[in-house]
């Protein structure tokens, strides 16, 4: 008989897992389109003025509505745990 102790573990680490996954989804995505981008010299009218350009990269978030961007994670979070955790608890009391 498995225990609601484990199934809310294996609810954490199924949503844990789910979130890092995307979050490696999206961090190899930025490398792959930081290693790809070629910036367009024709737009800023061509290498006269070449020395416009960036020659720094700035890495990090842009803070916009950060309150909102946790709430919504933390959410989807528990979300994903309660969603996770009910099938689970649902398909054991079933199969018992």
């Amino acid at each position: 008989m498995i225990t609601r102790k484990r199934i809310m573990l294996e609810s954490v680490l199924f949503a844990a897992a789910i979130y890092g996954g995307y979050l490696l989804f999206m961090v190899l995505q930025g490398m792959i389109q930081t290693q790809r981008y070629v910036p367009n010299l024709d737009e800023i009218r061509g290498y006269e003025q070449a020395e416009y350009l960036q020659t720094e990269v700035a890495f990090g978030m842009i803070e916009r509505n950060s309150e909102w961007l946790a709430v919504t994670a933390v959410g989807g979070f528990i979300l994903l745990c309660g969603l996770y955790g009910s099938i689970r608890y649902i398909w054991a009391k079933w199969r018992s």
